[in-house]
């Protein structure tokens, strides 16, 4: 029993509480009304799920990923046969394939894809840290990424395969290659964006970004979503108008609340002090993140770490950069925020994962405040 208290002490329980903070943010505005009350239980059921998996993960040998070849190759193998086997057995969601349904649940692979990626990613760059400027290993790790992107693109789902993308850019970032090799990537990107374009993108899609480059030309079709987010954070001044009180919100003015627009449906009903509130939960999540990759003795780790980061980071952006009208809307949720059990429980199997890590250090000198890994 005592080992079992000295892990637990271990465990980093500010990025957990701070987790929890902008996770029960979410809870209150789907407690708020009659219509979104199951949302809440099924939400809370998730959540639950997904604390419980961080504690059964803490005790997970990840040292396996790293070492392990064989290992990492069949989760990512996995993750792949899931996204070919959408195309086969997925349920179409507003004109995306993306989601196994089980009875009342759904489960979207491509959020554990994205804990994969980081992982797998991870490995190929720690263990070729030195070579990693070579460009055979820049291709190879593209195509890491580039393979469920490109599935995913076909779902068709846009806002995800970004999100693959930019965490494969991110992170070859931090793992550090040279600056003339990032320029050449950015052409490559915008040339093949503009290909994207030309020939890849669906009408809705194209709809998104046209109408969020000129919102006035459609101010009831396309940027309708992006007027009534912005019209929902103004309206709800310092306080809010209180939990299940929303007009936006609650009388069907802002669609997809739960999902897209959790955002502006905390600034609504829960006002500045509200989105100050998640905004500080966010902070602390980043700046353990921050700490807990500064902190760790092996490159892995780092990547790890700093992976799980970029995709948080990306999510937080490209979310509330919607809801504020700076980003066209994607659909990629609030991460522990929006309503999705999928996204949640991923991203739950992710923190375990550095629990994990964290789990296994020890402090070689008290006062120092390094942490370095079991061997």
């Amino acid at each position: 029993m005592s080992r079992l208290f000295s892990h637990l002490k271990r465990l980093d329980w500010v990025l957990m509480g701070a987790i929890a903070l902008v996770f029960v943010m979410g809870l209150l505005i789907f407690y708020g009304s009659a219509e979104s009350r199951q949302i809440f239980w099924r939400q809370l059921v998730f959540g639950s799920v997904g604390f419980l998996l961080i504690l059964a993960l803490s005790f997970f040998d990840w040292r396996i990923i790293k070492e392990s070849s064989f290992f990492s190759i069949a989760i990512y193998v996995f993750g792949l046969v899931l996204l070919f086997i959408l195309f086969a057995v997925g349920a179409k969601v507003r004109g995306v394939t993306s989601w196994f349904r089980f009875g009342a649940f759904n489960f979207e692979p491509v959020e554990l894809i994205k804990i994969i990626l980081v992982a797998v990613l991870a490995k190929y760059f720690s263990s070729r840290f030195i070579e990693l400027h070579k460009w055979k290993n820049i291709l190879i790790s593209s195509l890491y990424a580039g393979f469920p992107s490109a599935l995913v693109l076909l779902h068709p789902d846009l806002g995800s395969a970004v999100v693959l993308m930019v965490l494969w850019f991110g992170m070859i970032l931090l793992a550090g290659i040279k600056t003339r090799q990032v320029l050449a990537i950015v052409f490559l990107v915008l040339t093949a964006a503009v290909l994207m374009w030309n020939y890849g993108l669906a009408d809705y899609q194209k709809n998104r970004i046209t109408s969020f480059v000129y919102p006035d030309r459609d101010p009831l079709g396309g940027s309708y979503q992006s007027r009534q987010a912005m019209i929902a954070i103004g309206s709800g001044g310092l306080f809010g108008k209180g939990i299940g009180r929303g007009t936006e919100t609650r009388l069907g003015f802002l669609p997809e609340y739960e999902t897209d627009f959790i955002f502006a449906a905390i600034g609504e009903e829960l006002g500045l002090i509200g989105i100050s509130i998640l905004l500080i939960g966010w902070f602390i999540i980043f700046f353990r993140l921050y700490k807990g990759a500064i902190l760790a003795s092996d490159n892995f780790s780092k990547l790890f770490i700093s992976g799980m980061a970029v995709v948080l980071c990306t999510h937080f952006i490209v979310n509330i950069g919607a809801n504020l009208g700076f980003l066209p809307i994607t659909g990629i949720p609030l991460s522990f925020v929006s309503n999705g059990g999928s996204n949640l429980v991923s991203l739950c199997v992710g923190v375990g994962i550095i629990q994990a890590m964290r789990a296994r250090a020890y402090h070689r000198n008290e006062g120092d405040g390094v942490a370095v890994l079991d061997s």
